[in-house]
């Protein structure tokens, strides 16, 4: 009974270690919302062929603006440069449709509830496990928003745990 006892205590930690790194990564990515003229402006577009060019690239770990454009689906992406956890939290989540490869293809995701700390500026998002596999980073990868009303919304794109490298 012992040892089974031991197993259980040593597994506990690792077993909340990912759990935890994602409440302080967003944590990180709440404080990062909090400063005063911190945002980067990105413009969408609506042609994911057009996406992968500078004025759409949005940076990660800074809290990003977007002008989404009236009744039409749109794009921007972020570079990845290692395999990861991905967060993209947004004012916004409900415009929020998914994650694409440049080719087109779908990257599974889920949805995420509003980060703990700032829960009225960050009211969800989606999560991802993004693998390069054979590519060499940084890899773009788009956000897919949904059609509707013109709005300006605010989001921001960070690795579990935050990525230590520069965009």
């Amino acid at each position: 009974m012992r040892p089974v006892l031991l197993l259980a205590a040593a597994l506990f930690p690792i077993s909340s270690f990912a759990f935890a790194q994602t409440v302080d990564t967003s944590a990180v990515m709440c404080e990062q919302f909090a400063v005063n003229g911190a945002s980067y402006t990105v413009e969408a577009t609506t042609e994911l062929s057009e996406d992968f060019v500078p004025a759409h690239h949005a940076p990660r770990n800074i809290p990003i603006e977007v002008a989404l454009p009236d009744n039409v689906v749109s794009y921007i992406h972020f570079p990845i440069v290692e395999d990861g956890t991905y967060l993209v939290y947004a004012t916004e989540p409900d415009r929020l449709i998914g994650l694409e490869e440049k080719n087109g293809t779908t990257i599974a995701s889920s949805t995420i509830d509003a980060a703990q700390d700032c829960p009225d500026v960050l009211a969800g998002g989606l999560t991802a496990d993004i693998n390069l596999g054979t590519l060499m980073g940084p890899v773009p990868i788009a956000i897919e928003f949904s059609a509707g009303e013109a709005s300006e919304i605010r989001l921001i794109v960070s690795r579990s745990p935050i990525n230590p490298h520069s965009d």
